[in-house]
């Protein structure tokens, strides 16, 4: 596969999730989250962190996953979670923005 054609296909992804994400800004609300993490289960922090890496990447506000975070998990467990979906967020965010625009 061409160098050019995966970065191109990787910023189209990329596009397509930011304008979807504010699009649909309406839905994303404290209770449509509490009520989708708790119909998880034992991975409900698994898909909550998951969530809050995608968050990150598609700017999308931090503030509102942080307090939700807080307020599903407590404060010890949210905490972590909080911390490993926003760094890991962080670092997905660095690596698309470093094979995005490496030349």
């Amino acid at each position: 596969m061409n160098k050019a054609f995966v970065r191109i296909l990787i910023l189209v992804v990329l596009a397509a999730g930011i304008v979807l994400t504010f699009n649909y800004r309406e839905h994303f609300d404290v209770a449509a989250l509490e009520a989708w993490v708790a119909d998880a289960g034992i991975v409900a922090p698994l898909l909550f962190i998951g969530l809050y890496t995608l968050a990150t990447v598609l700017f999308m506000p931090g503030s509102v996953l942080t307090l939700a975070g807080g307020a599903l998990f407590g404060p010890t467990s949210g905490t972590l979670c909080n911390l490993i979906g926003a760094t890991s967020g962080a670092l997905l965010a660095f690596l698309v923005a470093r094979y995005l625009a490496s030349d």
